[in-house]
């Protein structure tokens, strides 16, 4: 038997499996126990006007603030210091945020300091990587990843492609990226579903974790935060909802409450589904189409409410 020989330069590249198992995890770091792997691309992905910024800012501020948990999910942070991309909201809109978030709280300036927010996308990787070299960096929060993005958003080699160039970075510097994207206008009221999320399946591909913020039907303050992929949570943690409750300061209350995905699915898709069945569609070719919209429901209980 012949040794796997590398040279010096190439050892440092090439990992052996030996190697990995020494390491001896037993199970994924978590930044954010049960939501967000440690060292990965994620995502929070969700309609227009649910709150995703404060959501994440609020994220943001716990972790650069040691707090033990973040809405009941226990933080592990390790440097407490976060970087904030943000694009949609300038520093005027940020600064409102911050100050209506803290309101009349005493506010510790030097821990609030390892917050950074960057309002300049050019030369972006760049940037960033400069700033992780030189420091521990936990968290980089991407809002948002469509105004960063230079491709078409459609071609999944192209997406993928310019995510790799993040997740780079979360490899080599164990920095975790979160991305907030939106979901397609067609899937407003549908079951939470990863397939909902706008552009290629490519951006889904490469996030190790994405959750998903929707509306509650019947109260305006609650929102239903979804896990709709988490490469390392069993299935059967990814089919109910963690119910919250938007407040005054800008800022997400834990309910404790849990609901069934199932029944956050409005039916809007049955007007869709009969006029799909009045084109001649059958059954089969009904759920395809409906999926398509991001509107997923089996055939059975199609048949069944079509009846």
């Amino acid at each position: 038997m012949t040794n796997f020989k590398l040279n010096k330069q190439l050892s440092e590249v090439f990992l052996g499996a030996d190697e990995l198992k020494e390491r001896d995890f037993k199970e994924v770091d978590y930044l954010v126990d049960q939501l967000i792997p440690r060292g990965t691309l994620c995502a929070l992905v969700g309609e227009s006007d649910t709150g995703k910024s404060s959501l994440l800012r609020q994220l943001a501020v716990s972790i650069a603030y040691g707090d033990d948990d973040f809405l009941g999910f226990k933080l592990n942070d390790n440097c407490r210091n976060v970087v904030y991309v943000s694009t949609e909201d300038g520093e005027m809109s940020t600064s409102v945020w911050l100050n209506k978030h803290f309101g009349d709280d005493f506010v510790d300036n030097q821990t609030l300091a390892k917050l950074k927010f960057l309002f300049v996308t050019e030369n972006l990787i760049d940037n960033l990587k400069k700033v992780i070299v030189e420091n521990c960096v936990d968290l980089i929060i991407i809002d948002s990843y469509a105004d960063i993005f230079d491709g078409s958003m459609n071609d999944s080699n192209v997406v993928r492609s310019f995510l790799t160039r993040y997740n780079d970075l979360a490899n080599s510097y164990g920095v975790t990226v979160v991305f907030l994207h939106h979901t397609r206008k067609s899937s407003e009221g549908a079951k939470p579903n990863k397939n909902s999320i706008l552009g290629s399946q490519g951006f889904e591909a490469k996030m190790r974790s994405v959750m998903m913020l929707t509306k509650d039907d019947n109260d305006s303050s609650l929102r239903h935060l979804c896990v709709v992929k988490n490469n390392y949570m069993p299935e059967k943690d990814k089919n109910h909802s963690y119910v919250i409750k938007f407040n005054d300061h800008l800022a997400f209350e834990a309910t404790g409450d849990r609901v069934d995905f199932n029944d956050l699915q409005n039916e809007e898709y049955m007007e869709m589904a009969k006029n799909l069945r009045g084109k001649g569609l059958s059954i089969r070719e009904t759920v395809g189409a409906l999926k398509d919209e991001g509107f997923v429901v089996s055939k059975s209980t199609l048949q069944r409410k079509l009846r």
